[in-house]
């Protein structure tokens, strides 16, 4: 079969495999696929999915650790045309039971653990025709739901009569702007959202993704970051689809393991959050992890601590601080290979030509360079909704095609971005305006702090004050009075945090974040 590649991902995966067949596309523990071998596997199972009934525009729900099974699933899908939901691997069940009536999918894909918590809630998943288990045989006679399938079973089952012909007349139905995924917000400052992304905003991001920062057929890139988030999905799985690059899989981000990996395989990419970063960091014996193959590094997904861009542009010939949400199926600023040191730093880059940004005030209108204000984005990759909330469209998107990120931000002359945090997170003590970015940023800078997180906290007098929760690098003893001497050195007295709770541990969400919700909830 033959598709244009640059409309749809059932193109992309028939261009990988047509130009780089022996190429290894996934390694995972033992495993290793070649782009043919990928290509092959994933057919089998979107005929399967097409004898289960899967219509053009249905909807497959999965949770999945990352595996190999989760992207065989997700392109199985985009396959027969089908849009997928990922839900986060940590979702409780009632978590996964709340939010799959906003995706309505007809069929569910689990790992057999996950299928055995949520069959409880099945009956109530009217949606629902069928579940498919990521397990073995013992697994599925143990009877975790009646009428349950086996992954395995499907993708290794011998193609009924006709589906291989069924298969490639759906190919032909199959359209750019098609639902490709429903991408659930992460909800740290409320319910989640879903966001749905088109073939052609992946497309559209992922393409100038890999033209700034230059992928090759010849990279090994770690993918250890949750499948149901465009940074796993969308940013490195389709990255790699589109260069030839290998996928190097490891089920969940540890720092020993992660790095080990990076050793192991001779890794060239290495792309986390700055916390992922930090923790690995704080490990005694980080000098000891042999990363001579990296050549690029990427950091995204929150504001970057200047220590820790120093030292994580300090790894490879090639350093990439950048911006984007899953709205905009991933980054959209990336700092150039010119950039120096001080830029890096500083911000997260300009634009790519495709898209544009702005910086807004509370009235939608555009600020100029140095005022701070809302980001606003618009280009071919911003998504076409949320699932199921209107009200939300009308929030986030006005009819030019801008999408109003909540995050606040300054441009400077050039174009370049400086994050500054998230609207939400904004807190007003005596009448100013405080962003915690800010305070985290300049508290990241003590020689003792490892990582640290603000929240404003309601205050009778000042009508919010501000709490930082610290973590300190092993060994080093910190103190609250340590905090305060270095605030006076380099913070207005309003921005200085009224109380610090300095602790050896902070929660994390699933996406490697902090966890702020978590946070609040111990103000």
């Amino acid at each position: 079969m033959t598709h244009p590649v640059a409309t749809h991902l059932s193109g992309l995966l028939d261009a990988a495999a047509d130009r780089w067949p022996d190429r290894e596309a996934i390694v995972f523990q033992d495993m290793r696929l070649t782009w043919r071998m990928l290509a092959q596997q994933v057919d089998r199972l979107a005929a399967a999915f097409m004898a289960l009934g899967i219509e053009h525009g249905d909807c497959i729900g999965l949770q999945c650790t990352t595996r190999p099974e989760y992207i065989i699933t997700y392109l199985a899908a985009m396959r027969c045309g089908a849009v997928l939901a990922g839900f986060n691997s940590q979702y409780t069940p009632l978590e996964v039971s709340r939010l799959a009536p906003l995706a309505r999918p007809v069929l569910l894909v689990l790992q057999a653990d996950a299928a055995a918590r949520l069959q409880p809630f099945l009956s109530t998943l009217t949606s629902v025709r069928h579940l498919v288990i990521i397990g073995d045989a013992m697994t599925h006679a143990d009877g975790v739901a009646d009428g349950a399938h086996l992954l395995t079973d499907l993708m290794t089952a011998q193609a009924q009569p006709g589906l291989s012909a069924a298969l490639t007349a759906r190919q032909a139905q199959l359209q750019a702007d098609d639902d490709a995924l429903i991408v659930f917000t992460g909800g740290t400052t409320g319910a989640p959202k879903g966001a749905r992304l088109s073939h052609a905003n992946i497309i559209s991001n992922i393409s100038a993704q890999v033209r700034h920062l230059g992928f090759r057929s010849t990279d090994r890139i770690i993918l250890h970051l949750p499948m149901n988030h465009v940074s796993g999905a969308v940013l490195i799985t389709v990255g790699a689809m589109f260069s030839g690059a290998a996928l190097i899989m490891l089920e969940r981000f540890h720092p020993v393991d992660t790095l080990t990996l990076v050793a192991q395989e001779r890794v060239t990419i290495l792309g986390q959050v700055p916390t992922m970063w930090i923790m690995e960091f704080l490990l005694p014996h980080f000098a000891d992890f042999d990363l001579s193959s990296l050549r690029m590094t990427i950091v995204a997904g929150a504001p970057t601590p200047p220590t820790a861009m120093r030292r994580i542009a300090s790894l490879a010939p090639f350093a990439v601080h950048g911006y984007g949400l899953t709205e905009s199926a991933g980054m959209v600023t990336y700092t150039r290979p010119t950039d120096n040191a001080d830029t890096l730093v500083r911000t997260a880059g300009r634009a790519a030509s495709e898209f544009d940004v702005r910086i807004v005030d509370s009235a939608r209108q555009t600020l100029p360079p140095g005022q701070i204000g809302e980001i606003a984005v618009r280009g071919p990759c911003v998504m076409k909704g949320y699932v199921q909330t209107p009200l939300d469209n009308d929030t986030a998107l006005d009819a030019e095609g801008w999408l109003y990120t909540g995050d606040i931000g300054r441009l400077d002359e050039q174009g370049y971005l400086t994050v500054v945090g998230r609207s939400k997170e904004m807190f007003i003590t005596g009448g100013f305006n405080v962003y915690p970015a800010e305070i985290e940023a300049y508290l990241a800078e003590h020689p003792k702090v490892a990582c640290c997180a603000c929240l404003g906290k309601p205050d009778p007098v000042m009508g919010e004050v501000g709490v930082a929760f610290v973590l300190p690098h092993p060994n080093m003893p910190l103190t609250v009075q340590e905090l305060r001497a270095h605030c006076r050195h380099g913070l207005a007295r309003y921005k200085t945090p009224a109380e610090f709770r300095i602790s050896d541990i902070l929660p994390l969400t699933a996406a490697g974040k902090v966890d702020k919700a978590a946070l609040a909830r111990l103000l």
